[in-house]
């Protein structure tokens, strides 16, 4: 039987309850008699044997302007426990890196809830029956003050060694500050952290994000290549009563509460307003183009105008990103014959002078025109005019924490990695995850229009504004 897991004397459901702690959340879960934070801004109820994360901020826009008693959240967890790791080797055999690739599988759905109620909260605590907890809080005056979500999110049995070993993972990909609950830890090394006092060795090999459990002397050197950690040795150097999880408190709020009545809700409100209106007044102003573009297309290829490639909103919703059409009906078939020709480094595909593209196509990638039915995107609400690039789920399962920042706001036309990619050869990849983060984290309208102005004068790049060719025909 596997050992269950430990990190600095911490068990994996302890991790977890200080992630939620880090937001502001405390996490209850039914019948284990837990002590109610009134400081806690939130407080998310589950069952004993859920461990669950998904993105707060989902929530946002129904926490501030619905201020529900309750909300009752159906969690798809669509990630299964199954993937790979691949060492990706250069042409002399040179180890350049690491991939993992994951199966995509339904996990099944969970039912949560999420309350500001420290009495609610307090019930759940105390019920020892599921039945009888779920049948008091429908019963309670709570309950018609309520809203119920969807939201994709990720799922772990507490209790099982191999599920909360993936819960650590998976807490440590999206955690780049630990800190901020976890006292008595330190950062040794870019995403590292170990206890405070402790330093790997010169024999250590640590790539971060990674934590590092209790070491006994004379220990074999680490290899750690992050999201992962390192479990406490059975005789640790350092006791691990040196760490402690911090009290929620207001250096610790929750997303959705500093959210709430700030500048972050009015930039988006305001954001959405600019984005209707311009799109709006685009499509009409730009329709004598739009129609000679579409002409144009159907004269060099014929059928059909547009192109509609699935791609991945806020939260992970499909939508069809709309294209003119600029390669030759049958260019997928084709795909793997160039395949070889990619100059990327990333899960995208750029080739240049890709012989798959029409006359007619080379001319709108030069000057973006391909790009201007994106403007429909924009007013239906699956795009924005500034936001990260949009991507398909295949290449967003390749990096969790990065897929859930990224989704966490609308993708759009133009963004930060576009206007600021340096096309250096093995690197483009990790200049997408750069750019696109930081804007996550930094995003504003100062920022926004910014990156309009550098994208009118000309300094994005000369091919096409999402940078890749796909495997399919655009």
């Amino acid at each position: 039987m596997l050992e269950r897991p430990r990190v600095w004397g911490l068990a994996a459901a302890e991790v977890l309850d200080s992630w939620w702690r880090s937001q502001g959340v405390q996490w209850v879960r039914r019948g284990e008699g837990a002590a109610i934070r009134g400081q806690a801004d939130l407080y998310l109820l589950t069952e004993p044997e859920q461990g669950v994360m998904f993105d707060l901020r989902l929530l946002v826009p129904s926490l501030t302007w619905n201020r529900p008693s309750v909300t009752r959240i159906r969690l798809i967890s669509e990630r299964g426990d199954d993937y790979r790791e691949r060492i990706v080797t250069g042409d002399r055999g040179g180890v350049i890196g690491i991939r993992r690739e994951y199966w995509r599988e339904t996990a099944g759905s969970q039912r949560l809830i999420l309350t500001a109620s420290a009495t609610i909260a307090r019930r759940w605590s105390q019920a020892a029956d599921r039945r009888a907890a779920w049948l008091e809080l429908r019963g309670s005056g709570s309950w018609s003050r309520s809203d119920h979500h969807r939201i994709q999110g990720e799922s772990f049995r507490i209790g099982e060694a191999a599920q909360e070993g993936l819960l650590l993972s998976e807490i440590i990909g999206r955690w780049s500050d630990p800190d901020r609950a976890v006292d008595g830890i330190s950062m040794v090394a870019p995403g590292v952290w170990m206890l405070e006092g402790d330093r790997p060795s010169e024999t250590d090999v640590l790539v971060g994000p990674a934590w590092i459990g209790t070491r006994v002397e004379g220990s074999e050197p680490l290899r750690v290549v992050g999201p992962a950690w390192s479990a406490d040795a059975a005789e640790p150097s350092t006791p691990a009563r040196t760490i402690e999880i911090g009290e929620v408190r207001e250096a610790h709020r929750s997303v959705a509460t500093r959210a709430a009545g700030s500048s972050e809700i009015r930039y988006d409100a305001i954001k959405r307003l600019i984005d209707v209106g311009a799109s709006l007044t685009g499509l009409i102003v730009l329709s004598p183009i739009l129609l000679a573009v579409a002409v144009a297309v159907l004269v060099d290829d014929g059928w059909p105008i547009v192109f509609g490639h699935e791609r991945q909103t806020r939260a992970g919703r499909s939508f069809r990103c709309l294209k003119f059409r600029t390669m030759r009906r049958g260019a997928e078939a084709l795909a793997e014959k160039y395949r070889k020709q990619n100059v990327c480094d990333g899960p995208q595909v750029y080739i240049a002078d890709d012989p798959r593209v029409t006359r007619v196509g080379r001319v709108l990638r030069k000057y973006h025109l391909d790009e201007l039915l994106q403007l429909v995107n924009v007013l239906s609400g699956d795009m924005s005019l500034v936001g990260p690039r949009p991507s398909p789920d295949r290449e967003n399962r390749l990096c969790p924490a990065w897929r859930d920042a990224r989704l966490s706001v609308r993708p759009g036309i133009t963004g930060l990695w576009q206007v600021c990619r340096t096309r250096q050869p093995g690197l483009d990849f990790q200049e997408w995850i750069q750019f696109d983060t930081q804007y996550v984290k930094s995003r504003s309208l100062s920022l926004d229009c910014w990156i309009i102005w550098r994208t009118l004068r000309g300094l994005a790049v000369k091919e096409t504004q999402d940078g890749v060719v796909e495997t399919n025909p655009a």
